[in-house]
């Protein structure tokens, strides 16, 4: 039987919390009230700021708590597979949202969002991937194409493939991406051979190579702010 003073506390918690997030927004809120409301949304009636606590505890920032497999979160007293299942849906609806910022916009306008797209999906990887953004002829990003993944440490690229979707895409410049899941975003020399031999693809069919991206952790290098492309415009 559930103590009615417990009862009335997690009521009268949980009424504060919305509260305060309806009248100053969440920018004055404490990480582990942000995790809190989310369990608001899994636990209908429990007290969720223990949970919330020992989250943040074992994973440090509500991105990691996010971005954890089931098995680690399940080793928190108090979470099974729905909680996991529900945290796994904010994760989606969060990249999504993310995504929506930044298709469809200029890329130049909207190059922040960019990154803050690319660090949400790639940073936390353990092996390495290559993406793709296809711009139009009005430098509007038209799609988000995930190439190749490959290895921690290494992941091949063909300049073959990434024409196959420029063209059918009718797209006029792209951006590479690709991670290094050390967490060190400093290109290799074979990065920097690779990325030539793609922009020597791309210039035969006219096609800008815009930039390549490497995300390493919370950092990123931009081949075009380092003056790493040929002919860079």
């Amino acid at each position: 039987m559930i103590n009615p003073k417990l009862k009335n506390y997690n009521i009268g918690h949980r009424q504060r919390i919305i509260g305060k997030l309806k009248h100053n927004g969440y920018e004055q809120f404490e990480d582990y009230e942000i995790v809190e409301l989310m369990l608001f949304l899994i636990f209908k009636r429990k007290d969720t700021k223990p949970m919330a606590k020992m989250l943040l505890e074992r994973f440090k920032t509500i991105e990691n708590i996010l971005n954890a497999n089931n098995e680690e979160l399940m080793k928190i007293h108090g979470i099974g597979q729905s909680t996991c299942n529900a945290l796994k849906i904010i994760n989606s609806i969060t990249k999504y949202l993310l995504k929506s910022r930044v298709i469809n916009h200029n890329v130049i306008s909207c190059f922040n969002d960019v990154i803050n797209y690319l660090q949400a999906n790639m940073k936390d990887l353990t092996n390495e991937e290559i993406r793709l953004l296809l711009i139009n002829n009005k430098n509007i990003i038209i799609d988000d194409i995930l190439i190749q993944k490959g290895s921690t440490d290494h992941v091949e690229v063909y300049p073959k493939e990434i024409l196959k979707h420029c063209i059918s895409k009718c797209a006029k410049s792209i951006i590479l991406i690709h991670n290094h899941p050390s967490g060190d975003p400093t290109p290799s020399t074979n990065d920097i051979y690779i990325t030539n031999k793609i922009q020597e693809a791309t210039n035969v069919f006219n096609i800008t190579l815009f930039d390549h991206i490497i995300i390493g952790g919370n950092k990123y290098i931009s081949f075009r702010t380092l003056n790493l492309l040929n002919n860079n415009p």
